[in-house]
């Protein structure tokens, strides 16, 4: 797999000798610490693996360092020693030591926090030497009495260097002027700034955490290629009823929602929309292949795993709907927060831009008033108004693209004032619907910043592991969450009663843990009513009927085993706005009603239509022998089928159960007892990059050359990819013998999905031919 990290990029033929821990319960679970239970063993059994390394294969894999993203997902990474390619030894000090220097830091949690940095998951790297990129310092820039940063976080970069990463990213990552990186011991965001000449970059000392020489590679780790949807949550939709947001605004968002999620299922032109906007099976060009059926007048409902795709994340859009408040708002977006480096932005204006991306997106907000706010908001200030103001035609700000632009003037940076946000990565929530301006404003939080617990010495190994057993001890977040959410629906002050301003100060310190060692004390927490709001409480239970049907079924939750000291809450109906929108819902009646796509059985079949449909047109370069190449698309099947049926295990967390082939298509694990759980939100962040590898491989053997132009040889025809890709599909009908060796040693079963990916490289080669190509 491609390096992610500074660290295995630093050695690309050594990966074998990297590996990631996930510290958790046997279901995959965090480990649930329960004051009343005695954990010391379990404490001790983590720590000793921190101490004495993991044993595998003959080698000790000791600890090495943790990301603030493993951080929270209790998971490190450890190394072996070995001899790389210049014949040097590396051991955890020589690794560490080559990141830079961190012997000033006394503080366990903020020296995790910097060496952390090299951990961070950077896809993709511009070695600055080949492309003769200087590195210079710039000042920030300050309020008037120095004691606000406006540019905490951001640094700019010229034209040429900007152009230089297009070139290192993927083609579907597009053109963008913001990025995400790691430099060195520097982090943040890097933004074009039109003015500068040559390839310069310019970061900023509030960018730089520690020194280091390892300044060979720009890192990035994500860039602003598009605009994000934006969505609202239980937190946002709660603090903007307290502002005074007309409640019918809400259900008209959430009614338009159910109206789209009903057209979405209901037309093969539509499900292709969907699947396009929810971006399912990227790699593939899933929308492509609906479109194309839409286009014969073939309806995806007569395809049995084309049926589940599109009905599972509908059912889950249905889920977050109802049990999250996922509200979609088109007019609102989310994006990267930058600073104006112009000075043309008065203090209070932002700038919003964003690729529309054809009809996906509605136009950027004009000038006038919007909503700004960020992630997590539990304070009644952490939403604020500001004016967008778009600068001229003919400005240097109208070459930013996917940003929202803030000020460098006035006392007090926006930034800072939502949920204390900065500029080094931070994405915005904007809204720019009229009707949602409130009535009212909450003034910001302004919290003392907490000094990080200091050891007094330089911090060793040791030192950091202790501090990741003490986080996965003492993280209260969530509990913080949940206790501010219940107390806002049962006091008539809402988000500002003063409980609620206690929790929402006592969040951010929580937030602020992994980087300052210092844990909130779970008796400072307010005390809650026993009693829960509806919308609080579980949902019913998903069972995969086969791959056709998901059916939803009412239940009631049984304690695990291993759960019974675990509180059991009851729970009342909620007079506020977040329970009427929850009960607005009937999950099993809009399901079945509505939404749920239901199979339709053809005349004739589907696939020899599609395929009859798709070449018709490629005959007329003369007959397609697709036979001779059966024995090459069985193996590739066996190789897709294989890689399916390890992520199927690999993503999975229970030892011996695996998720099911359609969860792993469309990069989603589907939770039976209502949403998923912050461990599978992040297992399906990944499962959905190991799914797009995994077709990306198998594309590159069905379509070796993309979409140019074969280049002839004695060996080959311009035929060959089409008629490999034709040859996968009708063998994607067989029945696999592969498939039922598995089923006889792990009961997986026969997959579907081979055809799938198969008939989307049969439609791009086709296309080609169409064109001329």
């Amino acid at each position: 797999m491609e390096p992610r990290n500074r660290v295995l990029r630093r050695f690309p033929n050594h990966h074998e000798y990297f590996i990631r821990a996930q510290f958790c319960d046997e279901d995959g679970q965090d480990v649930y610490f329960n004051s009343r239970v005695d954990n010391e063993k379990i404490i001790h059994r983590f720590k000793s693996i921190f101490n004495q390394g993991i044993e595998i294969a003959g080698r000790t894999y000791g600890f090495l360092g943790f990301s603030h993203s493993s951080l929270r997902s209790h998971s490190a990474w450890f190394s072996a020693p070995f001899v790389d390619d210049n014949g040097t030894f590396q051991t955890y000090f020589s690794i560490i030591k080559a990141l830079g220097d961190f012997s000033h830091i006394t503080s366990p949690a903020r020296c995790a926090a910097r060496i952390g940095q090299a951990f961070s998951e950077t896809p993709f790297a511009l070695p600055l030497e080949d492309n003769d990129v200087r590195v210079t310092e710039i000042p920030d820039v300050k309020s008037l009495d120095g004691s606000r940063v406006f540019s905490d976080g951001v640094g700019t970069i010229s034209r040429s260097v900007m152009e230089a990463l297009w070139v290192n990213l993927p083609s579907e990552k597009g053109r963008p002027t913001c990025f995400q990186i790691r430099l060195g011991g520097a982090k943040g965001m890097l933004a074009l700034d039109p003015c500068l000449t040559g390839s310069v970059i310019c970061v900023r000392p509030s960018m730089v955490k520690f020194p280091s020489n390892a300044m060979q590679d720009l890192e990035i780790c994500d860039v602003a290629s598009r605009p994000i949807p934006l969505v609202l949550n239980r937190q946002v939709i709660k603090i903007m009823e307290d502002m005074g947001v007309p409640v019918d605004w809400f259900f008209k968002l959430q009614k338009r929602c159910l109206s789209d999620l009903h057209a979405a299922t209901a037309t093969t032109a539509a499900a292709a929309k969907f699947i396009k906007r929810h971006d399912i099976a990227p790699a593939l060009r899933l929308h492509r292949l609906l479109q194309r059926c839409d286009f014969l007048h073939m309806d995806y409902r007569e395809e049995p795993f084309i049926t589940s795709v599109v009905g599972a994340v509908a059912l889950s859009e249905l889920r977050l709907l109802k049990h999250k408040a996922r509200i979609p708002v088109s007019k609102g977006t989310t994006l990267y927060g930058i600073m104006d480096e112009t000075n043309f932005l008065q203090s209070g204006q932002v700038y919003i831009t964003y690729d529309t991306l054809g009809d996906r997106f509605e136009f950027p907000p004009p000038p006038g008033l919007v909503l700004v706010t960020r992630s997590p908001a539990l304070c009644n200030g952490d939403i604020q108004i500001a004016y967008n103001n778009p600068p001229p035609a003919s400005h240097p700000l109208r070459q930013l693209r996917n940003c929202i632009v803030f000020s460098q003037l006035g006392q007090r940076d926006l930034p800072s004032q939502l949920s204390g946000g900065d500029l080094d990565g931070d994405l915005y929530n904007i809204i720019w619907d009229t009707e949602a301006i409130p009535q009212t404003t909450f003034s910001p939080a302004d919290y003392p910043n907490v000094q990080p617990m200091d050891i007094g010495r330089p911090v060793g190994k040791d030192d950091m592991a202790d501090f990741f057993v003490d986080f996965m001890k003492t993280d209260c977040l969530g509990v913080i969450a949940t206790r501010h959410m219940i107390i806002a629906d049962q006091e008539k002050l809402g988000t500002s009663h003063p409980n609620c301003k206690k929790l929402a100060q006592l969040h951010s310190a929580a937030v602020d843990f992994s980087k300052t060692g210092n844990p909130v004390n779970i008796k400072d927490l307010p005390w809650a009513n026993p009693h829960r709001p509806d919308f609080l409480a579980p949902g019913p239970q998903t069972k995969l009927r086969d791959r056709a049907e998901i059916d939803l079924e009412k239940y009631i939750i049984q304690p695990k085993e291993d759960e019974i000291m675990r509180p059991v809450y009851k729970y009342y109906k909620s007079n506020k706005l977040l329970g009427k929108l929850y009960r607005a819902i009937d999950e099993q009646k809009i399901w079945k009603q509505n939404i749920r796509p239901m199979r339709i059985v053809a005349t004739t079949s589907f696939w020899s239509r599609f395929i009859q449909g798709v070449i018709t047109k490629c005959n007329r370069r003369g007959p397609i022998r697709w036979l001779d190449h059966c024995d090459t698309a069985r193996r590739l099947r066996v190789v897709y089928e294989e890689a399916v049926f390890s992520a199927m295990s690999n993503f999975s967390e229970h030892p011996v159960k695996p998720i099911s082939e359609l969860e792993v298509f469309i990069g989603c694990i589907l939770n039976n007892t209502g949403v998923q759980t912050r461990r599978q939100r992040e297992r399906s962040i990944r499962l959905k990059d190991e799914f797009d590898r995994i077709t990306a491989l198998i594309m590159a053997q069905l379509r070796p050359h993309g979409n140019t132009v074969v280049p002839l040889t004695g060996y080959e025809s311009e035929m060959d990819a089409l008629e490999l890709c034709l040859a996968c599909v009708h063998i994607g009908g067989e029945r696999s013998s592969f498939a039922s060796e598995r089923y006889r040693r792990d009961g997986s079963g026969e997959l579907g999905s081979f055809r799938i990916v198969a008939a989307c490289a049969l439609l791009a080669e086709a296309d080609m031919f169409e064109q001329g190509k």
